[in-house]
């Protein structure tokens, strides 16, 4: 398979799609819109059905279960208020007077408030009672949804209101709840106030308290410690902490020496032999017997000029003299690399002693800096346990602050002569109008209801659709070349009644043509020559359209003047046979057909015996031939690869119509061909299949040129209908011009 693929594969081409970038699938404002438009009709019917079940909620509830309520006020005097030692703003008045409306409101609905009031007689008498049948826990669920407690921001004042099916019996409880509420009121008061006030003067000693032991640790480790600014971080510095840093910055140097000799030693140790550097010129010049050496070296030079100059090259003198000559030079080099390697030794000997050296200091100061450490750790953690009890003593400090400023406010509300800070404004009258139900909360209600299940139905109708509808669900999803879209037939008027996979030849004006075309020109520029000669055309599944796909592509090519070969390799089912019937001499259709692509590769015929003419000119049809046992095997054998091979050097363009990636013949078709072309339908291909299909084409490093999507519908909302629109009008016109 490796073979074949190499085989196959174009220079500086990838043979295979590139893996998909992950990207997050967002919905544009575009898209939104487009879904809004194509279930317009569902929106509305959905919103019509809304408004009127909001219509009919409210009759209903109007006729069997009106609720009254009955409203009064009772008035919370600010606190301070007529307090000469009042001296907050009137903004904090303000804040702190609804925190006491906020406060009454709670304590009116509160639990045990409920129980106190549904022991009253005349509440226990009413039928709004009487409809719980003693059930405590209903009836206090039915107050606190039904009575309200709401303190009003702007003014002094909590509107108390209950809701319920009578107007006495809604006027009845606010009432009782009134009278309870003011009674219990002024004799919590004072006991209250003096509760609180114990409670803070106890907590108050215990701030106290708990200041002085803060004080007394912090004292405890100032006199045990001999640095007089110690928690004074920002300028903090003590002897360790030079000692410290001077350990760790002459770690640090020896560390580097150390790095440097082991370098110089490393490199000591592999220098080659013969590798001289200055110094062992240096060394050189002053060694006497290479002094001599070279002296005799130049001796022997100019007798060998001599002698060549009197007797010639190949002269015995001359050949004895040039021989000596280079056994003094080899000489010369051997003592240099004997004072070489003395010098390497020497100065390998010398870093050796420096770095053992520098190990026993290095081993001295990492050991006085643990000591420091250890040292600098134990003064770090009595200094973080000082700023500790500094940080907790000044939290109390204004703890305590606090805490008086609240004890002198309870002080001052003890001794206030209106402690309960609460007055009634008089009796909740009887409520004259119906509280619920309201046109105006029913009709709307009903109305938006209706649209937002519209919406919501539409989104989730789009969004659990994943068909690949539109070009842009392929890019958005797919990630791969989209080389053109086929319309569908519905959008096309001028293709009623042509047959599909011919579209091209019997229907050149239409949209479905000019689609098959542009895919035409596409694919062209997406390679040149030989790079894309040979493309194979398959699918996802079998129904998607690719034989027509296949077919009006070779068309397209035909009408250009060139040379087009279409291989039928579907064997399972073969369609070129029916789309191109064998004709007899005299034009009827021959009743039994001729050797097909199955016959070639099972060696019973020759590859001329199965091309045949189409009856269209320059395109020419290979037929699939019977369905053989083993079909993948004869589609990847090499006698495909010949056949492959002879209809490229013999055709401009050979297309095959593929069966689908379903079976394993495409896969041994696409690593044959110099490139693939994916199909997918608009109508019932789905993204994950889609993604499947890519992913299997990946793993046999096939050559993806593009894909197709065939059969896109002009959605509402959408761009192409207007795009067809465009294109009848300008092709009415262009046919007008010709006639």
């Amino acid at each position: 398979m490796t073979e074949q693929i190499q085989r196959v594969g174009m220079p500086g081409r990838p043979l295979g799609p590139r893996p998909p970038v992950a990207a997050a699938a967002t919905i544009t404002p575009k898209d939104i819109v487009s879904f809004l438009l194509r279930h317009v009709l569902l929106i509305i019917i959905s919103t019509v059905i809304g408004t009127v079940s909001g219509g009919l909620a409210w009759f209903y509830v109007q006729r069997y279960y009106p609720k009254y309520t009955a409203t009064t006020s009772i008035e919370v005097l600010p606190p301070g208020e007529g307090d000469p030692m009042e001296f907050s703003d009137a903004m904090g008045n303000k804040d702190l007077s609804y925190q006491l409306r906020t406060t009454k409101a709670y304590y009116i609905k509160q639990q045990s408030t409920f129980e106190q009031l549904l022991r009253n007689d005349k509440i226990r008498e009413t039928n709004w009672f009487k409809q719980f049948d003693g059930d405590l826990a209903d009836t206090i669920e039915d107050l606190e949804d039904n009575f309200r407690a709401s303190p009003q921001r702007e003014s002094n004042y909590i509107v108390v209101a209950m809701t319920c099916g009578g107007k006495r019996e809604s006027q009845l409880i606010v009432n009782e709840m009134l009278n309870l509420f003011l009674k219990m009121q002024r004799e919590d008061a004072t006991r209250d106030i003096r509760a609180q006030l114990a409670e803070k003067n106890s907590q108050q000693r215990a701030i106290k308290s708990r200041l002085q032991q803060q004080e007394d640790a912090l004292e405890t480790i100032r006199a045990g410690t001999d640095f007089v600014n110690l928690g004074e971080t920002d300028s903090f510095r003590d002897s360790v902490s030079v000692k410290l840093t001077a350990l760790e910055v002459q770690r640090s140097d020896l560390e580097t020496q150390m790095g440097m000799f082991e370098s110089m030693i490393e490199t000591l140790r592999v220098r080659a032999e013969g590798e001289f550097d200055e110094i062992i010129r240096e060394q050189m010049e002053r060694d006497p017997i290479a002094a001599s050496m070279r002296r005799q070296i130049a001796g022997l030079e100019v007798n060998l000029a001599v002698l060549e100059e009197r007797f010639g090259e190949n002269h015995r003198r001359v050949r004895q003299m040039r021989d000596a000559l280079k056994q003094s030079k080899i000489d010369y080099v051997k003592r240099q690399t004997e004072i070489a390697e003395i010098q390497r030794k020497s100065a390998l000997r010398n870093a050796e002693d420096q770095k053992v050296a520098l190990i026993q200091q290095l081993d001295t100061v990492k050991r006085l800096e643990m000591e420091t450490k250890r040292e600098y750790k134990e003064l770090d953690n009595l200094r973080a346990k000082y700023e500790q009890f500094l940080t907790t003593r000044d939290e109390n400090e204004e703890l305590l602050k606090d805490m008086n400023v609240f004890i002198e406010k309870l002080n001052m509300q003890y001794n206030d002569p209106t402690l309960s800070k609460v007055r009634a404004l008089g009796p909740a009258p009887e409520p004259l109008r119906m509280s619920s139900p309201k046109k105006i909360v029913y009709f709307p209600g009903g109305f938006m209801l209706g649209l937002m299940f519209g919406i919501g139905l539409t989104f989730a109708i789009e969004l659990l659709n994943d068909l690949l509808r539109t070009p842009s669900d392929v890019m958005k999803h797919l990630h791969v070349p989209l080389l053109g879209m086929i319309c569908h037939e519905e959008d096309d008027e001028d293709i009623e009644g042509v047959d599909l996979c011919h579209v091209v030849r019997q229907a050149p004006y239409s949209i479905m043509s000019e689609c098959y075309r542009q895919f035409r020109t596409n694919l062209k520029l997406t390679g040149s020559g030989e790079l894309q000669k040979v493309l194979l055309v398959t699918s996802g599944r079998a129904g998607d359209g690719k034989t027509s796909v296949a077919i009006n592509m070779a068309a397209t090519f035909a009408a250009e003047d060139k040379n087009v070969l279409l291989i039928d390799t579907n064997f399972r089912r073969p369609s070129s046979a029916t789309m191109f019937p064998r004709t007899e001499l005299d034009g009827s259709v021959a009743e039994h057909a001729d050797f097909g692509l199955s016959n070639y590769l099972l060696g019973q015929c020759d590859c001329q015996d199965v091309i045949r003419s189409s009856g269209v000119e320059g395109l020419d049809i290979v037929d699939s031939g019977p369905l053989p046992a083993n079909p993948s095997e004869i589609l990847g054998n090499e006698k495909m690869r010949q056949l492959l091979e002879i209809a490229r050097q013999s055709y401009h363009q050979v297309i095959i119509d593929g069966p689908p990636m379903i079976v394993s013949d495409a896969k041994a078709l696409a690593a044959m061909v110099d490139g693939t072309i994916l199909v997918f339908n608009a109508e019932q291909t789905h993204r994950g299949a889609a993604q499947r299909t890519l992913r299997e084409l990946r793993e046999i490093n096939a050559n993806l040129v593009g894909t197709v999507l065939l059969g896109v519908k002009s959605l509402k909302g959408g761009y192409f209908k207007e795009v067809y629109r465009s294109y009848h009008e300008y092709q009415q016109i262009q046919v007008a011009h010709q006639i």
